[in-house]
């Protein structure tokens, strides 16, 4: 591909390229960066192209593209910058390349789609439609001091009679069901849309059957009206630390006795073969975060890690 700035090349990801690109991404979200665990997966994705910027021969910036909607829908993730290039326009050059190769290959892709942390002033947003907009609870703790409090919170929960009813673990063969339910989209669906380690999805058929490939752990309150959703991906390897895994949980719903619930379940039998250090990341509704995070202070003895700025789905036109 030839670059579209005199300053940079621009050319499609390769496996030979992962060790400069993680050296881009050192320092992104504190040490805690999902793309390590992503990259060579997303080169494998038919419907995915991963763009690289260059200059000089060497790696400056990066960023994903991903076709989904039943092909009407391009979603941007995963754009990183090297720091010492930051502020300097790249971001959004790479960005320009990248729209104007679907543009010019996928005719029929009328939306693009961003999940962004932070806060947005109204003017700001005067370019996008702001979708929904979920919080992140972020928690650091060593599963060995903490699995018999958790235990021990689900115990004390289920004898109490009415906190507890057991979340469902979905099979695929309900998922589709639950998760394309009228009532499920309009009600508990943050924006109508399911979003996945930070990406959005319209609730599609064939969306759903991609994330089916994926190693997520599916679980609902009930398989007929269900109040809260939770999508929990398997723990994997992050930089920070050796040995350290990070979880992600995205809850969608509004009712905190079962979102609590479905979090306990989630670790519970997300981690059930780990040891050692975890960042366990929650991704919820605005409302439900200082709820939870009381929780897991009182029941868990976790306090949060950091502060990270909420999660914005936003669109526009292509």
């Amino acid at each position: 591909m030839d670059g579209a700035s005199p300053e940079l090349d621009f050319s499609l990801a390769k496996e030979a390229d992962f060790g400069e690109v993680m050296s881009i991404s050192g320092d992104i979200y504190g040490g805690i960066d999902y793309l390590p665990a992503r990259y060579h997966a997303w080169l494998k994705q038919p419907s995915r192209k991963v763009i690289l910027a260059k200059s000089k021969g060497r790696v400056v910036a990066l960023v994903s593209t991903n076709i989904v909607d039943d092909g009407h829908t391009v979603v941007l993730e995963g754009l990183r910058v090297t720091p010492k290039e930051r502020g300097k326009g790249i971001a959004g050059l790479i960005q320009r390349y990248c729209l104007d190769l679907i543009r010019n290959q996928f005719p029929e892709v009328k939306v693009r789609r961003y999940s962004r942390s932070g806060h947005f002033e109204p003017e700001s947003l005067s370019k996008f439609r702001l979708i929904c907009r979920q919080e992140i609870l972020a928690l650091h703790f060593n599963l060995e001091e903490v699995r018999p409090k958790l235990d021990a919170a689900i115990a004390q929960l289920k004898v109490s009679g009415t906190e507890w009813e057991d979340p469902i673990l979905l099979q695929a063969s309900d998922v589709k069901r639950v998760f394309l339910n009228p009532c499920v989209v309009d009600n508990v669906l943050p924006g109508r849309t399911i979003i996945q380690d930070w990406a959005p999805y319209k609730p599609l058929e064939s969306n759903l059957e991609t994330l089916l490939k994926r190693d997520l752990f599916w679980m609902a309150d009930s398989k007929e009206e269900p109040k809260v959703l939770t999508l929990g991906t398997a723990p994997y390897r992050i930089p920070i630390e050796a040995e350290c895994h990070r979880f992600n949980i995205d809850i969608f719903g509004k009712h905190f006795p079962h979102a609590r619930n479905q979090f306990l379940a989630q670790l519970q039998h997300g981690t059930s073969a780990l040891q050692g250090p975890l960042y366990c990341l929650l991704y919820l509704a605005p409302s439900l975060w200082q709820e939870m995070l009381s929780f897991c202070q009182s029941s868990l003895g976790l306090r949060k890690e950091r502060d990270i700025e909420g999660q914005n789905v936003l669109e526009t036109e292509v």
